[in-house]
């Protein structure tokens, strides 16, 4: 199958994705983001994990059911 560009308004997309079971929401997170960069993380990206897990630890990040 080639690659294709789809350009879909960012709501649709959000919308799309909320009305997924959680289980394939993982697995298109899984087969696009993670499967396919199999590289070393960065400091920078290794701050940014820290970062976000603070933020996530004192409650300071978007909840999934607040995207619209």
């Amino acid at each position: 199958m080639g690659n294709k560009t789809l350009t879909v308004p960012e709501d649709i997309f959000i919308n799309m994705l909320k009305s997924l079971p959680e289980d394939v929401l993982i697995e298109v997170f899984w087969r696009s983001v993670v499967e396919s960069d199999v590289s070393p993380l960065t400091q920078e990206e290794k701050e940014e994990i820290k970062r976000s897990k603070t933020e996530f630890e004192k409650g300071e990040t978007i909840k999934w059911e607040d995207l619209r």
